[in-house]
């Protein structure tokens, strides 16, 4: 049996994107930061939020060491994130919904298992059912036993486009490499990551045991309402001409 070591005093910079249209948003943004600092004792987080409400001012929130105005009309998930990735400045990096809560050691546990099995890049699982995902996929996430690394590439099973985590690196390769290109401003931005990775050899698993809760379907909020069909179903003529030659 190995003994786990995991690793200590670290820093991860913990991207999140919001649109804090109310004050439910406002408090859903502040405590899934307040549950990421209190999920670990020994490393820390370096929180960037990237602010895409242009109606207010940008919200003060807690706990924070950058909180970004997004500052155009035109919403893109991977342009906010391009505009997160250009202040980053720790080994590691991970990139998460605002509609989430941090369980104790789940980036130590997961850590531990990027340590081991050699991994660019890994997902945490959700340990409850999460609004949104079909029966099928619900149960095969569960299924899998603790303890363990689930290799692969499949969005919602195994890469999990609402929190994923990866050395600074990698993150660096995938930029040169477009797995952010801001044309996909929302839907099938997370398939179009894992097909980079997959296509380019990085090594991605779904840590069982590293525990993150996903509530669901909040990340909707992020869109304008006039271009909720354009940034969602509208997008998969353009992911598939990305990938047929």
């Amino acid at each position: 049996m190995m003994l786990m070591e995991y690793p200590e005093k670290e820093i991860c910079d913990v991207i999140f994107l919001s649109k804090t249209s109310n004050k439910d948003v406002f408090d859903m943004t502040q405590k899934a930061i307040n549950s990421l600092h209190d999920s670990e004792t020994n490393n820390k987080f370096r929180v960037i939020v990237v602010e895409s409400n242009l109606d207010q001012n940008t919200p003060q929130y807690e706990n924070v060491s950058l909180c970004l105005n997004y500052g155009d009309q035109d919403f893109s998930y991977n342009k906010a994130l391009n505009l997160a990735f250009n202040y980053i400045e720790s080994d590691y990096v991970a990139v998460f919904n605002n509609d989430v809560l941090f369980m104790e050691n789940w980036y130590s546990i997961i850590r531990y298992y990027m340590d081991v099995f050699c991994l660019d890049c890994a997902s945490p699982r959700c340990p409850v059912v999460q609004n949104g995902i079909k029966p099928e996929a619900q149960s095969e996430i569960l299924s899998f036993p603790e303890g363990c690394v689930v290799p692969g590439f499949r969005t919602v099973v195994h890469f999990c486009g609402w929190g994923w985590i990866t050395k600074r690196d990698c993150l660096q390769n995938l930029i040169q490499l477009d797995a952010f290109p801001e044309d996909l401003t929302f839907w099938f931005q997370d398939d179009h990551i894992a097909r980079v990775m997959q296509s380019n050899h990085k090594k991605h698993g779904l840590v069982t045991s590293s525990h993150v809760i996903h509530f669901g379907q909040q990340s909707y909020k992020l869109i304008p309402q006039n271009q909720f069909n354009d940034m969602t179903s509208g997008l998969y003529e353009l992911f598939v001409k990305k990938w047929i030659q």
